[in-house]
């Protein structure tokens, strides 16, 4: 039901962004309400049918309440002071996010070379301030930048900037986090060759300030973008590590400082989208366990796309990297078992049929969302993979080392050469497996996306929706039935 409820959520929120009326969306919920109470004659049915037609309601106010418009002479200003947001450095710029003090809005302004502030520091940013703009990418697709840039909180840019620092910031949560990610980047850099540091250091805490260009688009052009930010499957390795770690301790005091590490670590990375729901689902679990109840993982995901949209709507609207980051996840936790059967001719040991499954049948299911975003299909993907499946926990596992060690400056330095290793024989690999031919699907429009997909849904979980509608129907039949003769 949790489900059910979560994508009429969504949908509510989907139609008003298509100019659908909230006057229009509540005659659908009166409409859904009648459609329940006619079908089944019951005061039980009758409440289901307002609840289903008010959460398509809510989905529209949610994002009718998230709106905001930005005067135009913001536009125009050329010297704004505000409180530094965030901090994301770069090898040759650092972009920040600043709140305006005066206008109250948020601008994303990008520096020349290293910028030495910190979230909570009071800055002056000298350069006119834009409106984002919508562009081309490299294959043809239109981004919806200022779309993209909104569901952050930024209404404009400001690039070239010159940022000049007012006075420093109080300590925070956040300012400690960011603090903690830079040093953790800086032991690295220290540790482990160039640019194997900047590799580890994406993985284990979202830094890519230490990432060269040619290595992003080596990681893009080969399929395995991905793994350089924080994802859920990072998140995953880092909490078994904690738990491995804690396992001395009680239960319930490993299990609450394993969801303390999990938040710290979506902190230091920069609470990505793809950390913080795949943050938000490790908290559940680990809530689930303490507190004795089974663990869903596809409610799980369900509550995390919940909770985003209330908090961003359009997050979950626009945001390639949260699409890819929910996909992936929906894919292990629901798909998997279903397409597993087909590759029944591979052996399961050391977990090839497994590593196949994701390598071959994941990219397939992103296809849709791919022709949509990109269009971009490296015949180099599957093999990538695989090579990534197996050598991202090694690398997380030496960086996890260098810092576990760091104290002890030769044994550190024996796991930065290791990790230096075994990061220079992945970028090898992959350097050949970019010579593959890159595919270029033909565009998609998102109604087409969100066509296939519940397409491809309903014939998957055609059986499992058959029996819900079943349960649902035999449940209301017995309550009619059993009210029957007492109204008589």
């Amino acid at each position: 039901m949790i489900e059910l409820l979560a994508i009429l959520l969504l949908l509510g929120g989907l139609a008003y962004r298509l100019h659908v009326g909230l006057v229009a969306l509540c005659g659908i919920s009166a409409l859904t309400s009648a459609f329940f109470f006619i079908t089944f004659l019951t005061r039980a049915a009758l409440l289901r049918g307002v609840l289903l037609g008010a959460t398509l309601c809510l989905g529209g106010l949610v994002v009718k309440f998230h709106e905001t418009k930005t005067a135009q002479e913001f536009f125009a200003v050329r010297d704004i002071s505000g409180v530094v947001q965030s901090v994301d450095r770069r090898l040759d710029k650092t972009v920040l996010v600043v709140k305006d003090s005066k206008y109250k809005k948020s601008v994303q302004a990008t520096v020349r070379g290293q910028a030495a502030a910190l979230p909570g520091d009071t800055v002056d940013v000298q350069g006119t301030v834009s409106r984002p703009e919508d562009f081309v990418t490299d294959t043809g697709r239109l981004f919806g930048y200022d779309g993209y840039l909104q569901s952050k909180g930024i209404a404009g840019i400001v690039s070239p900037a010159t940022v000049i620092p007012i006075a420093a910031g109080n300590p925070s949560l956040v300012r400690i986090a960011t603090k903690l990610r830079f040093s953790i980047a800086a032991l690295y850099s220290k540790h482990i060759a160039f640019p194997v540091d900047g590799i580890v250091s994406g993985m284990l805490v979202g830094y890519k300030g230490s990432i060269p260009e040619e290595i992003e688009t080596l990681f893009k052009t080969t399929g395995v973008l991905h793994v350089l930010v924080l994802s859920g499957e990072n998140i995953t390795l880092l909490a078994i590590f904690l738990s491995i770690i804690l396992k001395p301790l009680p239960f319930h005091i490993r299990s609450a400082l394993t969801g303390f590490g999990i938040v710290l670590i979506v902190l230091v990375s920069g609470a990505g989208v793809a950390a913080v729901r795949s943050g938000i689902m490790g908290i559940i679990s680990i809530g689930g366990g303490m507190a004795k109840r089974g663990y869903v993982p596809l409610r799980a995901l369900t509550i995390s796309i919940a909770l985003f949209f209330f908090y961003s709507p359009e997050t979950v609207y626009v945001d390639p990297g949260f699409h890819l980051s929910v996909l992936a996840t929906f894919f292990m936790v629901a798909m998997v078992s279903k397409v597993e059967p087909l590759f029944n001719f591979l052996p399961e040991k050391y977990g090839i049929r497994s590593l196949v499954v994701l390598a071959i049948a994941m990219p397939l299911f992103m296809l849709p969302h791919t022709m949509y975003f990109s269009g971009l299909q490296p015949v180099a993907a599957p093999f990538a993979n695989i090579v990534m499946n197996w050598g991202v926990p090694a690398l997380m596992l030496l960086g996890a080392a260098v810092l576990a060690v760091s104290w002890i400056a030769p044994a550190a330095k024996i796991m930065g050469v290791a990790a230096s290793f075994i990061g220079n024989c992945i970028v090898g690999i992959l350097k050949v497996l970019d010579k593959l031919p890159q595919l270029h699907a033909p565009p998609l429009s998102g109604r087409g996306v969100l066509a296939i997909y519940s397409l491809l849904l309903g014939i998957v979980f055609r059986k499992e929706l058959m029996s819900f509608w079943r349960e649902q129907r035999t449940a209301f039949l017995q309550r009619s039935n059993s009210s029957g003769p007492e109204s008589r």
